[in-house]
């Protein structure tokens, strides 16, 4: 049993605000969950008296990816959008620590423990996807279902080996930025919403790139009118554990969790597409309840246009949602 009016009276003093999308509106309350090395912080969006939903986004993004598609959900369910450790304005890791999957599926481990969560529903954008899915894998008592935007199991890396020594090298470099004493590099407003859409092939619209730039940014001391990236320099490393494909394939087999996938058009498969499909036709034979849909749009369709994916992840979240 979750105890969330003793949580929720350490966060009374946290105001609330409100996002709105056309006629959708939906409000929600920044909140922060201590962790050994700081804190997670987030939004919980309304309602608060029942378990939420946690909401994790991609490498390098922030819980503002879901600002537009949170608001078009079924106002019956809250959703807990996190920012992962290093990413908006969560805490960074210790010096000389590196991210990893390993650090991100502990870190849902503390956030279950301090909500006092039995299980956990998930829905996740590209890493995020790939974290609650290796959750899954692991955890499949714990978690009730799985919603995964343009991504879901764990890639395979090709000459993996070479690759990870690789990162590892980087690694050194990248630690001294991350906690260097200088200013780092500023830049307009403009030039930062180009940052945030030119990866993935220009993945997010201009329009929208405030979203994930508003729990990003700083203004810069040293040159008024400009601001720095506040995010972890040592998140452009990339991650350096992986499972082979046979493992993926061996897993597959017993995901009987409830899961939604939802693949972009206009995305990549960040691996060979075959390894995609092969393990993605043995969960669907696994789970309980499987879907699966493509929908038009670039790897981050729903920030662009989350019209596209909302009634699909209403129709799953009706079907499954514990909020127990």
């Amino acid at each position: 049993m979750c105890l969330f009016g003793t949580i929720l009276k350490q966060w009374n003093s946290l105001k609330y605000a409100t996002a709105q999308l056309s006629s959708y509106q939906r409000q929600f309350k920044e909140v922060s969950i201590p962790v050994p090395w700081g804190h997670v912080s987030g939004k919980w969006w309304e309602p608060y008296n029942i378990r939420p939903i946690l909401s994790l986004h991609g490498l390098q993004d922030n819980c503002g990816t879901f600002d537009r598609l949170l608001p078009m959900l079924d106002k019956n369910v809250g959703f807990l959008a996190i920012d992962l450790p290093g990413h908006g304005l969560s805490s960074r890791l210790p010096p000389g620590m590196y991210y990893s999957s390993s650090c991100y599926l502990i870190t849902l481990n503390y956030i279950r423990d301090f909500l006092q969560w039995d299980n956990i529903s998930f829905i996740g954008h590209s890493l995020g996807a790939l974290i609650a899915y290796t959750y899954c894998m692991m955890h499949q008592d714990r978690v009730d279902f799985l919603i995964c935007l343009d991504g879901s199991k764990p890639l395979v890396t090709e000459n993996f080996i070479k690759h990870m020594a690789m990162l590892l090298d980087k690694f050194l470099e990248y630690n001294k930025f991350a906690f260097s004493l200088e200013e780092p590099p500023s830049y307009t407003i403009d030039e930062i919403k180009q940052k945030i859409a030119k990866p993935n092939d220009n993945s997010v619209d201009l329009e929208y790139a405030h979203c994930l730039m508003e729990r990003s940014i700083a203004p810069s001391k040293l040159h008024p009118g400009k601001y720095y990236i506040t995010k972890d320099p040592r998140l452009r490393i990339g991650e350096v554990m992986s499972f082979s494909h046979e493992q993926l394939i061996q897993s597959a087999r017993y995901l009987t969790s409830p899961i939604c996938i939802i693949k972009a058009t206009g995305s990549s498969y960040y691996e060979d597409k075959n390894n995609f499909y092969k393990v993605i036709d043995l969960v669907k034979r696994a789970s309980r309840d499987f879907d699966f849909h493509y929908v038009d749009g670039t790897h981050h369709v729903h920030l662009n246009h989350p019209e596209r994916v909302a009634g699909i992840v209403n129709s799953f979240i009706g079907r499954h949602n514990v909020t127990a």
